[in-house]
């Protein structure tokens, strides 16, 4: 039998570490957030009268089989301080909060929150899954001072509190990065007001709104999407598709327009990517659904005189026109996770241009979009597949 780390706990480790679990071999998944499932627990599912292909149920029941397996191991709240590889072995230097909520012993009986003495615990919910957190500022731990309250009452001893860090050694036959990406700020456009003005939210702001209700701000609202902020933008060097972006966008224009009938939407983009075989029935249902589609993007968001979202576009002839909306989505791009690029480099990972990163072959993989910006299927596909590879590289069978 087999031990391998996987290091990220968003989809495409999940994903990896679930495919290694299932062939027999023992599994180390580190996670530096309180909990797993990364940015796809925030999704929300985007179905009409039929499913339109998002992924997001899939990418939920994945991080469930994860969480259930008992070849996995999972350690969140965890920082790599370093890491070696020698080709045969990969060794990571590991620090780890406390309190550490083991979310595999957790049976959320939620006695930890009442009876933490400084209400550092809290619950949350993310994708139908419950999960536990400490805000480490206000825990006697983390001020000098020894408290073991939680750790005391919780039943099945998921909680450790022996001091403010813990340290731990890593040790493996191979491991697969997945650390995923980071979503553009958004606020580095400015001339789009994002935090400035309070109805432009961010591709996921809205989905996370949408997750509860079947609108952004009011019902019959106007409702402009802006594509490729922070992609395809060489003036930021970021010239190229994040892949993703028109595909979660006409998706969820299209359910907020079949749930919220009244509204009106725009789509704005400089071209729309034919990202999967549903493509073009897609297009077909945001038409009937009354969606317009907008080549060219705004110039600039402002507040109009009676407190609108005032889009500035390109014009033809008589120079540039005005819009008005009720609230506006930004489509952010996909990014690399820059505070990995030195975890990366000691551990022989190479880095392109843009500064994504991908495995040097050997005993060290990469999956997921910490490799490209790519969806949730893809990402999926591409960890599977980065297990068979790994498993092959290092001589080792499908069952352990």
């Amino acid at each position: 039998m087999s031990k391998f780390l996987v290091l990220g706990a968003g989809i495409a480790g999940c994903t990896s570490a679930a495919e290694l679990a299932k062939k027999g071999h023992e599994v180390d998944l580190l996670e530096q957030s309180p909990a797993p499932g990364g940015s796809v627990l925030s999704y929300c599912c985007k179905a009409t009268e039929s499913c339109v292909r998002c992924g997001v149920c899939v990418a939920h029941a994945a991080i469930q089989e994860t969480l259930a397996h008992p070849k996995i191991r999972l350690q969140t709240g965890i920082t790599v301080k370093t890491g070696t590889n020698n080709g045969k072995k990969v060794t990571l230097q590991t620090e780890r909060r406390n309190p550490f909520i083991d979310l595999k012993l957790c049976v959320s009986c939620n006695l930890c929150a009442e009876l933490c003495p400084e209400k550092c615990i809290y619950s949350y919910s993310r994708g139908g899954l419950t999960f536990y957190a400490v805000e480490y500022s206000a825990c006697r731990l983390h001020k000098g001072r020894t408290c073991t309250v939680c750790a005391d009452a919780c039943p099945t001893k998921a909680i450790t509190a022996d001091g403010a860090h813990t340290k731990e050694t890593f040790t493996a036959d191979a491991a697969l990065v997945a650390t995923g990406h980071k979503p553009f700020a958004a606020e580095k456009k400015p001339r789009y007001g994002y935090r400035r003005l309070s109805s432009v939210f961010t591709g996921l702001e809205a989905e996370e709104i949408l997750k509860t209700r079947f609108y952004l701000t009011k019902p019959d609202e106007r409702v402009a999407f802006i594509q490729c902020v922070g992609s395809r933008d060489p003036e930021i060097g970021r010239n190229y598709c994040s892949a993703v972006c028109c595909a979660y966008a006409l998706r969820m224009a299209n359910q907020l327009a079949y749930r919220n009938k009244g509204a009106d939407i725009t789509v704005y983009y400089i071209d729309l990517q034919n990202f999967d075989k549903a493509f073009p029935a897609l297009i077909a249902d945001i038409t009937k659904q009354g969606v317009k589609l907008e080549r060219g993007l705004p110039f600039k968001i402002d507040l109009s005189p009676d407190n609108t979202l005032e889009l500035l576009l390109p014009g033809a002839g008589d120079g540039p026109s005005r819009a008005e909306y009720d609230a506006v989505v930004l489509s952010v791009g996909l990014g690399p996770h820059e505070e990995i690029r030195d975890l990366a480099v000691s551990l022989g990972l190479a880095e392109d241009e843009f500064g994504f990163i991908a495995g040097p072959g050997g005993n060290i993989l990469t999956a997921g979009t910490c490799r490209e910006p790519q969806s949730i299927t893809d990402t999926m596909a591409q960890a599977k597949a980065a297990v068979l590879d790994i498993l092959r590289k290092n001589g080792r069978s499908d069952n352990g």
